[in-house]
């Protein structure tokens, strides 16, 4: 991937309303989201050649968004998946601009996640879930079934062989939960967070309280990709591309076979070999939060923490504006919102170019960022952006 480092660039970014319940369809959530990119980007929708998304039975389809946009597009693309999807798309966009096939592609995220089909409940019967993932079937019918319990087997085991306690995890949540009181379109702004009232609250499902969960919004997010040259001609400032690792796995389907290894322990060298940097090139990230420990094993795996001192490291409050590595900005999918990690994708993109400058949401050094995705302790991808 190293071949298409500073060849492409993120050129708009926009987000339709945040809710509890949006009253409208994922459609119309869709079309805000990307009449402002197109807005961002200084484009109108006849620019936009190719339209992608991804989905959980949750959404609607590039074909109509382009419609409703009134274009005839020459590539649409539809994918189910949750987690990481961003990056694989964005990594499908660079492959359809570099073949010639598109020239400026939008990418965008749209659903009723509160509202309508919930991931946390709702919408899921026990036997799509058993088809999940690999292995489903072997666990789900004793107890095992939701995200939350999956990964906290995860959790408790790397927690116990790495010394991490449950303040470490409250510390990813109080970080995070700071950032989001400097973001009016926060679900959580105006809701600080304490160490006190971290740890006096109940585990939903251990290691896990309220407060380690993403939260579950009505939304939509879109981001627009072409190259850097047509980028020149767009109204923003561009993030561009430094490299990707758009989407690698473990090394066993049935990920439960080896529960030490993630996939992001083998997103990581890729990735910065195409980027041409290390982790201490890295300004700002935004690291899937899906639920709080995800944050602590991604930073150990990126090599932006290190291995076996995750815990120091966010206790002494690295994550936070002044610490080394600024993360999830805007309150991440813990304290923000939850579109499958599109939303930190958002935040990474305005904090690379800048857009908070002369405000106390502008960190500080932000001129390289990493952007990871999770979709599972099975599936991963990530990127790094510059201005």
């Amino acid at each position: 991937m190293n071949a298409i480092r500073d060849k492409y660039a993120i050129v708009g970014v926009g987000e339709s309303k945040r809710s509890k319940n949006s009253g409208t369809t994922p459609l119309h959530l869709a079309l805000q989201a990307s009449r402002a990119a197109l807005a961002d980007a200084g484009l109108e929708a006849k620019d936009i050649d190719c339209f992608m998304s991804y989905s959980e039975h949750d959404s609607c389809s590039p074909h109509q968004v382009a419609t409703y946009l009134g274009v005839r597009p020459q590539y649409v693309k539809e994918i189910m998946g949750g987690g990481s999807s961003t990056e694989l798309l964005i990594a499908d966009a660079i492959g359809l601009i570099e073949t010639g096939q598109a020239k400026t592609v939008l990418i965008y995220r749209s659903m009723n996640g509160r509202s309508g089909v919930r991931m946390g409940g709702g919408g899921w019967s026990s036997d799509l879930l058993q088809s999940a993932f690999e292995g489903g079937s072997f666990i789900i019918p004793y107890g095992a079934a939701s995200p939350s319990q999956w990964f906290g087997l995860f959790a408790t085991r790397h927690m116990k062989m790495n010394g991490l306690t449950q303040e470490h995890l409250g510390h990813v949540c109080t970080s995070f939960y700071e950032h989001a009181q400097r973001n009016p379109n926060a679900f959580f702004y105006g809701k600080p967070l304490t160490m006190e009232d971290y740890l006096q609250t109940a585990h939903l499902s251990s290691p896990f309280t309220k407060h380690d969960f993403c939260l579950e919004s009505d939304e939509a997010n879109a981001i627009i990709v072409t190259s850097a040259e047509r980028a020149k001609d767009c109204k923003s400032t561009p993030a561009i591309i430094m490299g990707m690792a758009a989407r690698q796995s473990v090394s066993h389907a049935h990920y439960w076979k080896n529960v030490d290894e993630v996939a992001s322990d083998y997103v990581a060298k890729p990735l910065y070999e195409a980027a041409g940097v290390t982790p201490a090139d890295i300004n700002v990230a935004s690291i899937y939060d899906c639920f709080s420990w995800v944050v602590l094993r991604q930073l150990e795996a990126y090599g932006l923490a290190p291995k076996g001192e995750v815990g120091d490291f966010v206790a002494a409050g690295n994550l936070k504006m002044g610490g080394k590595l600024p993360t999830n900005t805007a309150g991440g999918m813990l304290s923000e919102g939850y579109t499958h990690g599109m939303n930190n994708v958002l935040e990474i993109v305005r904090q690379v170019r800048g857009e908070y400058e002369g405000t106390d949401r502008q960190v500080k050094n932000h001129e390289i960022g990493i952007c990871t995705g999770w979709a599972g302790p099975d599936l991963a991808g990530a990127m790094i952006i510059r201005k």
